[in-house]
């Protein structure tokens, strides 16, 4: 992956994550391992700019799911009446991160690269 493409995917992951400078080694291991995974599962060398987004949706929800990135506390339910204020489990977070990032393999199979079988009797 070209150096100029992974820093915006990088710069995109910072911002979608309101990350701070002295986090961008964390993102940027993480793009680098959301980007691997792409050309693994496509069998490519390369990335095709249309997949920047979903490599950064990707190492994003990678963070998330690492608890690298402070989500806060996401509010189940408000009661109005005696103030009731009920709180998301964050295990249950982490599962429906991981259940998403599965639908992703719609997405990268339109890049998927076939691995053909090499002729070895072409040449007699």
């Amino acid at each position: 992956m070209a150096s100029e493409q992974e820093n915006r995917i990088v710069a995109e992951v910072m911002d979608n994550m309101k990350m701070s400078e002295t986090e961008e080694s964390s993102a940027r291991r993480y793009v680098r391992r959301a980007v691997d995974k792409i050309l693994i599962y496509c069998c490519r060398e390369d990335l095709p700019e249309r997949l920047e987004g979903t490599a950064a949706q990707i190492a994003e929800d990678m963070l998330k799911a690492d608890l690298l990135v402070s989500t806060g506390k996401e509010t189940s339910s408000v009661t109005r009446g005696d103030t009731t204020i009920s709180y998301r489990d964050p295990s249950a977070s982490r599962s429906a991160t991981v259940d998403f990032m599965k639908n992703y393999e719609t997405s990268l199979n339109h890049y998927k690269k076939m691995r053909l079988p090499k002729d070895n009797h072409a040449g007699s």
